[in-house]
């Protein structure tokens, strides 16, 4: 890492305080920063009415030259798109659930002492962000970055029932059994445009718009999709039985290649819009959104500078 002035790097840690794991984080970083030459981090504890963008702005302010986040994919979510088109690098030192983005990231999710040095020394590279502007019924709208996913129906709607006493005990093997019982759920009717394109659909039972996602077990979203790519992913899933389930999980694990199928089609652009005739779940990097009649995702090439 390359301080802006040739001094010591300068590193503030954005860390949620709730996650298990984010003492030993902080820890770890602490040491990284050492082991670096550098000064102890600048340590700023989430809240839930600040999640992380209030405390990444008072970071730059200050000087710093990379953000550590030390939390989940949604502290991450909020520190990057605070940080996006800044100066400073985002580092991450996974202390979630699923740790999505750091898996897409190929960062170390359970050895916090390796994440924290590539967190503070890496040499940071250019990285693409989503943008969400989610629409409500009356019109009103919230605009939300993500790293990885963001989705309609019933995939958000599956992250919605998870139960947090299960998500602590079980961490991301909670999310299994609200997806299997929403496997046979009927699909929703959504009007997706990609670019200048109107898609033809049916109902889906979820349009989900990817920048690059590794699931656990080795999964994948979309085979081959990239954090640099410049390209928003579009996987609309539209299942009709048992086999069409078969079907996408052997494609998410790479036993099938990828390719369109009724159940299961792949598209590429820039632009998503989504509208929902009733109003539908959302989810972005997992967070839960309600209420959403209207979508429109992009993706921003390179904005945003991660050491990985």
């Amino acid at each position: 890492m390359t301080p802006r002035d040739g001094g010591p790097p300068r590193v503030a840690v954005v860390v949620n305080p709730v996650s298990r794991a984010a003492a030993d984080a902080v820890r770890a970083v602490r040491a990284a920063c050492g082991s670096a030459h550098a000064s102890d981090p600048l340590v700023l504890e989430t809240t839930v009415e600040e999640p992380g963008g209030p405390q990444t702005g008072c970071a730059v302010s200050r000087g710093v030259d990379r953000v550590v986040v030390a939390g989940g994919d949604g502290t991450v979510r909020e520190v990057a798109g605070a940080l996006a088109g800044a100066e400073a690098a985002l580092g991450v030192v996974p202390a979630g659930t699923a740790n999505l983005f750091a898996r897409s990231a190929l960062l170390p999710l359970r050895d916090p002492g390796r994440a924290a040095r590539l967190a503070v020394s890496a040499e940071p590279r250019p990285t693409d962000l989503g943008e969400a502007v989610l629409t409500s019924p009356d019109g009103t709208t919230s605009h939300l970055p993500f790293l990885v996913v963001a989705g309609l129906g019933h995939d958000a709607a599956t992250l919605a029932a998870v139960r947090p006493q299960a998500k602590a005990r079980l961490r991301w093997l909670a999310y299994f059994a609200p997806g299997l019982g929403r496997l046979g759920s009927p699909g929703h009717a959504l009007g997706v445009r990609l670019d200048d394109e109107e898609l033809e659909t049916g109902p889906l039972w979820s349009v989900l718009a990817v920048n690059a996602a590794r699931l656990p077990a080795g999964a994948r979203v979309v085979p081959g999709a990239r954090l640099d790519d410049g390209l928003l992913h579009v996987v609309l899933v539209s299942p009709r039985g048992p086999r069409d389930w078969v079907r996408i999980a052997r494609a998410g694990l790479g036993r099938t290649a990828p390719g369109d199928h009724p159940s299961l089609r792949y598209r590429s652009g820039t632009l998503l819009e989504v509208t929902a005739p009733a109003p539908v779940l959302a989810q972005v990097d997992g967070d839960v959104v309600p209420g959403v009649t209207g979508a429109r995702l992009v993706v921003r090439p390179g904005v945003l500078l991660v050491a990985r």
